[in-house]
Order: C-alpha cells, then sequence, then structure tokens
C-alpha cells in the first residue's frame, strides 16, 4: 500500500509539473523574440504547434502538422536578403518529453494490480490535457516527419520526438502508450457502448489487420512521391478536439469514426493507426516485453472475454493471444481466475503469438 502511495504522489506531481512547466514555457517563449534570428516566434504556438491558429483557419495551417502549421517543420522562413531561418519548436519538444515520460509511469503502474486502476484516471487526462487543452501533439504526424526525414527530406528534430521516443518505450513496456497514453485511443473507448458488438468474429478483426496494412501502405506511398503530410487536412480527430474542419470530408470522417467506436471498439486503432502497427512490430524483436502464460493456464476463456480491443480471440474451443494488438490494458491480467497472464520477455517459450489450450498443451508458434 506504501508503494502505491507512492506511486500516486509520483503521478499528481509529474502530471502537475507538466502542466505548470508548459504553461510557463509558453509564456516565457512569448516574451523576447529578438534576441537572435534562430529563435523562433513563440508568441503564436500554443495554436500554431499543434492546434488551429485564429487566423480564419487558412490552407497553410493545415498542410504539414496532423495539428499544426506547415512551416513549423522543415519549410524556412523568408527575410528580406536575409539567410532563411528554419523554425524551432522547444514547446513540441518538452510536450513530447512530457508524454514520453507519463508512458514510462503507465508502463510501470500497468504491471501491478492495484495501480492498473489508474488506467481511466490517465485515459481521462489525455482526452482533456492533449486532446482539447493542447489540439493533439500529432503523433501520427511525428511518424510522417520521421519517414519523410528519412527519405532525405529536411526536418525539425523536435517534429520527430515523440515518435522515435516511443519505440524503446514500446520495446520495455509493451504498447502502453496506445493503452494508457493516447488521446485518440481514448476518445474511441469513451465512445464505446459495447451493448451491441458488431466485427468482433476472428474473420472480421483479421480483415481490419488487413485494411490497416493497406491504408500503412498508402500512406508510405503518399509520403514518398508527394514528400508533403496530406492526413491533417482531413483527419478526423483535429475536427473532433478543434470543433472545426477546413474541408466537407472532415466532416464526413469524423461522423464515421464517432459512429462506428459505438459500437466497435477502437475501430481507428484496428483498421487505420499506423502507429500501432508498427509499435506492434516490436513485440517481434527478440527480448520485447510481452503477454505470456504461466504453469497454471487452463485453457478458458477468460481473458478472450475480457481483451476489448480483440489481442485475444476465440476460434472453437482455442483462444489466440496476439502481442502485436495488446494495447497493455491489463483487462485478461485482472479478470483470470488463476493468475496465470503475466509479463515476459520475448523468446522461444513465450513468443509474440501464442495458441492458449492449457499449459499443457501450450502451442507456439
Amino acid at each position: 500500500m506504501k508503494k502505491l502511495k507512492y506511486l500516486l504522489i509520483i503521478c499528481f506531481i509529474f502530471l502537475s509539473t507538466a502542466v505548470t512547466l508548459a504553461q510557463t514555457n509558453d509564456e516565457f517563449n512569448n516574451t523576447d523574440t529578438t534576441i537572435t534570428d534562430t529563435i523562433v516566434d513563440e508568441t503564436s504556438d500554443e495554436f500554431s504547434d499543434d492546434e488551429f491558429s485564429d487566423d480564419e483557419f487558412s490552407d497553410d495551417e493545415f498542410s504539414d502538422d496532423e495539428f499544426g502549421s506547415d512551416d513549423e517543420f522543415g519549410e524556412f522562413e523568408e527575410g528580406d536578403g536575409e539567410i532563411p531561418v528554419k523554425k524551432v519548436s522547444y514547446n513540441r519538444m518538452w510536450w513530447a518529453i512530457y508524454i514520453l515520460l507519463a508512458t514510462i509511469i503507465a508502463g510501470i503502474l500497468v504491471k501491478f494490480k492495484t495501480t492498473r486502476k489508474l488506467r481511466g484516471v490517465f485515459l481521462v487526462a489525455s482526452v482533456v490535457i492533449l486532446g482539447f487543452y493542447r489540439g493533439g501533439p500529432g503523433v501520427i504526424s511525428s511518424f510522417q516527419n520521421a519517414f519523410l526525414f528519412l527519405t532525405g527530406l529536411d526536418s525539425n528534430w523536435q517534429a520527430m520526438i515523440l515518435f522515435l521516443g516511443l519505440i524503446p518505450i514500446t520495446y520495455l513496456f509493451g504498447k502502453v502508450f496506445c493503452g494508457w497514453i493516447c488521446y485518440l485511443g481514448a476518445l474511441q473507448e469513451f465512445l464505446y457502448i459495447g451493448k451491441i458488438k458488431i466485427f468482433q468474429s476472428e474473420k472480421a478483426q483479421k480483415v481490419m489487420r488487413i485494411m490497416r496494412y493497406v491504408v500503412f501502405a498508402a500512406f508510405i506511398i503518399q509520403l514518398t512521391f508527394t514528400q508533403e503530410i496530406l492526413w491533417n487536412k482531413v483527419g478526423p480527430f483535429k475536427v473532433a478536439f478543434n470543433l472545426f474542419s477546413p474541408n466537407l470530408t472532415g466532416y464526413i470522417l469524423l461522423g464515421i469514426l464517432l459512429v462506428s467506436s459505438v459500437f466497435i471498439h477502437r475501430p481507428f486503432c484496428k483498421a487505420i493507426c499506423p502507429v500501432g502497427l508498427i509499435h506492434g512490430w516490436v513485440s517481434k524483436i527478440p527480448g520485447a516485453s510481452i503477454l505470456g502464460i504461466s504453469n497454471s493456464c487452463a485453457g478458458c476463456k477468460t481473458c478472450n472475454t475480457s481483451c476489448q480491443i480483440n489481442a485475444i480471440t476465440r476460434e472453437g474451443k482455442t483462444s489466440k493471444l496476439d502481442n502485436q494488438e495488446c494495447i497493455r490494458c491489463g483487462d485478461c491480467m485482472d479478470d483470470c481466475k488463476v493468475k496465470s497472464i503475466s509479463f515476459y520477455n520475448k523468446n522461444k517459450k513465450h513468443n509474440d503469438k501464442i495458441i492458449l489450450k492449457g499449459i499443457k498443451k501450450l502451442n507456439i508458434k
């Protein structure tokens, strides 16, 4: 119980410090922008970094970042006869660091049954702080900026911190960002009522996973040939959190997202999200943190019933666990009567994909 109190205190201090520093950083950046030409005018950073600008929502503000302006990541500001200076957003850097630290804390909390109950608090905080307050730090745009950098396009390193930083954290703790911190997943999860369920079969899950690969390929092809981030012009989440879309497509996609989320648990995560797909690949690396079963596994279907994200599916009398889809919600661990599900490092015995038939009939693919 003492450990729990300490963890709660740490979480409270972290969240309070994060918000306070973010606000202080915004105010500091707004005070003095004339010291050197290499420092950006941060007075409009609160709305130009990740959110919409107040300047009548011009098209330029939706051309690069998922929630921000196009000149923040890789564009230059032209001066009168001066050498172009790339804009730098230290505000975005600090927000990325806060999110990464929160993900590490969540990765620790999920290991204990008592602290797993705090997941709801983290999800609410992500929607309120990262979603409606911040307008979305743009984890998908962070991935796209990282890809464009790899293709040779000059991009600011601040735009890539969030995506790149989550890769080693996912290796150590699993897809805990998806299950605890991601404001995109949290919004969908709060909309899901669970009374009328559709697309729950293993076949339906396979179809949605194939869709995600197709969408990922489309992302890569579009980024490679256009060298421009176009997702932010139609992304439904920016419309949901900022209550505005520059075009009709954004409103239509938002309507589809809201309706589908009522009947399908995290439909965007299952069928669209490229970041979740990449984080799932991390579970295939030797030594990565995965879920596995102990000697007490009875081969029942309790964990299958608990798993809303359908990382555990049921076919006949067999349950199949796919760590690539697991978002570390911890529900299966809480509901398992014999407490056989636990965290392991990927090895020959505990693979990223296993068939749950009881430990004596364990079949590892």
